[in-house]
């Protein structure tokens, strides 16, 4: 937004944005001082009918001025959550559960004994599990693919997953191959080879 040359230059605007500025320096990092005095000052602006009915302009500024910062730690946070997301995302390479995960030998078998179980299951865990755990699509590859927000795959996955297991234990109580019971699907019982 851009202001007008006459209140970027008035006294008044100039100790106003001072004192933004001293306001704002204890309370976010150096380099995000400006960006955020700007908001606030456009803020002001924008809501200049606001301020002219208010009964204490000072406070209103204030409050407008926290409302602010609070919106930037907001926006912080979001943002290192979404970092955070994309560096524990187990389906990225060279993450510690990845690593687990590959290091291990793919049993005989094992693959179509659970492709047995989610080709049974609702289309969305099928879906989902069967590109994220079989074909080993990366979640964030996923997420694009499907205009799906990451932490919303995320969910779906451990959802799905949890249903997966739920099945899974219903069917094999023993957690052993002999112990299933091949009544839970048509395909092969698990284990057998």
């Amino acid at each position: 937004m851009t202001f007008n040359v006459s209140h970027q230059t008035s006294p008044d605007w100039q100790a106003l944005r001072k004192g933004l500025h001293s306001f704002v320096r204890s309370r976010v990092p150096e380099n995000d001082i400006d960006d955020v005095v700007s908001d606030i000052l456009e803020a002001i602006v924008r809501n200049k009918a606001s301020l002219q009915t208010a009964d204490n302009p000072s406070a209103w500024i204030y409050a407008v001025a926290r409302s602010k910062i609070t919106d930037f730690y907001r926006k912080q946070g979001r943002h290192r959550m979404a970092q955070y997301d994309l560096k524990t995302d187990p389906t990225l390479p060279g993450s510690p559960k990845n690593q687990s995960v590959d290091a291990r030998p793919d049993m005989t078998g094992l693959s179509d004994c659970l492709l047995g179980f989610i080709s049974s299951m609702p289309d969305a865990d099928r879906t989902v599990l069967t590109e994220i755990d079989l074909q080993q699509t990366r979640q964030t590859d996923f997420a694009t693919r499907y205009d799906i927000a990451l932490p919303t795959v995320k969910s779906r996955v451990r959802r799905a997953r949890k249903r997966l297991r739920d099945r899974l234990v219903s069917c094999c109580p023993t957690g052993m191959p002999d112990g299933c019971n091949n009544t839970c699907r048509g395909t092969t019982p698990c284990g057998v080879n």
